[in-house]
């Protein structure tokens, strides 16, 4: 097997590469054998027959580790003015973790456990499923349904045997939102470079902080741009002042945060930050001074951020400004039935724009692994919004969706059924439907392995006799007796 290494410098030259695949495909007419390895690595029997220039493009995209040579070519073009892709989950990672990553899903591939082959073979070009030759006409549906079962049954072991490190390694870059491990590393190297120089910052303005919280706005009115942007990024989170606790309010006074938003340059990643810390006036403040709703930085827009920390107040602000993006899930998370109705058509069928973005939990940054790739399975994309519904207590969504005849119980990724996403909110309600609708508690999901009742006592652990925890208990223990 040629030692394809799915590796690109920072400035990848098109011609550079067009020369190589050229070099291939006279090496390879010449009998060259190292040529005649990777042709065959690549094309298999396929080698055997007339190999065009077309071809060594083609060997030559999938040892980088894209499925065609347009794809390959595009990447390259792009990468003149493509930035650092904003991926909030990297932010001061180390490089070692996802080494770390890579290793253990080698171990999980190997072992051919089945979610790490699908992504083996939804990520890696060279394991990509191939389509059977045989003719729907002078195939027989049984001996069609043996074949292909007996094809997959032999492509899993097939992969699982020569998966490398270099294929675990791609899938965990590409999961990211990185063509290549190698770009996956720079950008983890630079992200963490940067969090340092921005920590120096902070700690260079602790002066300025105690400014802020006293209401200074004499000493404030004497910030640059550059500090004005950092004080106002440190207010976005409930621990980035030293010695303070911020919440819900802003809790610093009103006219110190004019001064410093008459002088930033950036209010959109404070907004990003604030919205996934649940600073819910901190958010109202930024969008009427102008921070855009709709902004990606790092990876996800705000609303995302929200969603997926269950921060429902900071939802509602968001969505009143605009849903971005605009999809069933994000829809269903807003409680806005009306636009989780016009996603499907008058047969029930999803129209395409429903499934324009998909969730994932590992945006949130706070450590969770990527879901397993998702699929266009119509049910998939349903029972996510249904779930995000329960997350945000969206009554009426969450009946709508079990009425149309919605499972219960359906987990679309990480095993987390509709419990599992309404019992940290205290989603009573949703709860209680879902109970009298049939759903099951005892279901464990994938990550904690914890049922229903496992939950609660996680969640609320510090608050063993709220109501709402005693409430829910309650609900629960009724349904599992």
């Amino acid at each position: 097997m040629s030692d394809r290494h799915f590796e690109l410098p920072v400035h990848p030259n098109l011609d550079y590469y067009r020369k190589q695949a050229k070099r291939l495909h006279h090496a390879y007419a010449a009998g060259d054998a190292e040529a005649e390895a990777r042709v065959a690595d690549v094309l298999g029997y396929r080698a055997a027959e007339r190999f065009l220039l077309s071809d060594a493009q083609f060997v030559l995209a999938q040892e980088h580790g894209f499925r065609t040579w347009a794809e390959f070519r595009a990447h390259i073009d792009s990468r003149s003015t493509t930035e650092d892709r904003p991926v909030s989950r990297l932010m001061g990672v180390s490089p070692g973790i996802y080494a770390s990553m890579a290793d253990a899903l080698l171990v999980e591939l190997r072992r051919g456990d089945p979610g790490a082959l699908q992504r083996l073979r939804a990520y890696v070009p060279r394991h990509a499923p191939a389509t059977s030759a045989a003719s729907p006409a002078t195939t027989s549906a049984a001996a069609a349904s043996c074949a292909v079962s007996s094809a997959a049954s032999e492509s899993s072991s097939s992969a699982a045997a020569t998966a490398e490190l270099r294929d675990a390694r791609l899938i965990i870059a590409r999961e990211l939102g990185f063509p290549t491990w190698q770009e996956l590393v720079s950008f983890t190297e630079k992200s963490r470079r940067d969090l340092d120089d921005r920590r120096e910052k902070r700690r260079q303005l602790r002066r300025e902080a105690e400014a802020l919280l006293a209401g200074d706005t004499d000493r404030l009115a004497g910030l640059t741009a550059e500090q004005a942007d950092t004080l106002l990024h440190m207010l976005a989170g409930p621990e980035t002042i030293p010695g303070v606790r911020l919440g819900k309010a802003l809790g610093v006074p009103r006219g110190a945060v004019d001064v410093l938003l008459g002088k930033a340059t950036n209010l959109d990643l404070p907004l990003t930050w604030a919205a996934r810390s649940n600073r819910v006036e901190y958010v109202r403040l930024l969008l009427d001074a102008g921070a855009d709703p709709g902004t990606r930085k790092w990876g996800v827009t705000p609303l995302e951020d929200a969603i997926y920390h269950g921060n429902t107040e900071v939802v509602d602000l968001l969505a009143g400004h605009g849903i971005v993006p605009r999809a069933l899930w994000t829809y269903a998370a807003c409680g806005r039935l009306d636009l989780v109705r016009a996603c499907f058509d008058a047969d029930g069928r999803l129209r395409p724009g429903a499934v324009s973005a998909r969730p994932d939990l590992a945006d949130t940054g706070a450590g969770f692994p990527s879901r397993l790739p998702a699929t266009d399975d119509p049910a998939e994309v349903v029972g996510e919004a249904f779930v995000h519904a329960c997350q945000h207590g969206r009554i009426e969504v969450v009946r709508w969706f079990l009425d149309r005849g919605v499972h219960p119980d359906v987990a679309p990724y990480l095993g987390r059924t509709g419990l599992h996403w309404a019992i940290p909110g205290g989603r009573l309600q949703v709860v209680r439907l879902l109970l009298e609708r049939g759903a099951d508690p005892s279901i464990r999901d994938d990550l904690l392995r914890a049922d229903a009742d496992g939950w609660l006592h996680i969640v609320f652990a510090a608050r063993p006799h709220d109501p709402v925890t005693q409430q829910l208990h309650d609900l629960i223990e009724s349904r599992s007796r």
